[in-house]
């Protein structure tokens, strides 16, 4: 009796940054860059015509979000001139290419990723509906 082994079929292994990607790659995070700045700009100027303190408020809080982004996406042009950029900063496993397409400035590959976000959850305190 002639058995058969059958291998379990193997997922698709994710394609790495090759440097043919990497032009492409800077001028999408170069164009980021410019929107992030334009962004800003322009929420200093509205800030400065605001009527009231809260939407003043409001809007110092998407400055500082616009300035976060632009920070990640200084870093990865860092990373690009370097030549480190693709590398995961905590493993330093080559973080695949349909990763960064998406998000080019991502500075981890996707496990160190789900592993860092499950940390800020446990270590963030669940809202109860008494501190609401």
């Amino acid at each position: 009796m002639s058995q058969q082994i059958q291998a379990a079929p193997r997922p698709a292994q994710p394609t790495l940054v090759r440097k043919a990607h990497l032009p492409r790659l800077r001028a999408e995070l170069e164009q980021q860059q410019r929107f992030r700045l334009d962004q800003i700009d322009e929420l200093a100027s509205e800030a400065a015509l605001a009527p009231d303190e809260a939407r003043r408020q409001v809007i110092r809080a998407l400055i500082m979000a616009a300035e976060w982004a632009l920070g990640d996406i200084n870093w990865a042009l860092q990373r690009l001139n370097r030549g480190t950029y693709g590398t995961c900063e905590r493993c330093t496993a080559p973080v695949p290419i349909e990763r960064l397409d998406i998000l080019p400035m991502a500075r981890l590959c996707m496990p160190c990723q789900r592993r860092s976000e499950a940390t800020k959850r446990v270590a963030a305190p669940a809202l109860t509906s008494a501190d609401i």
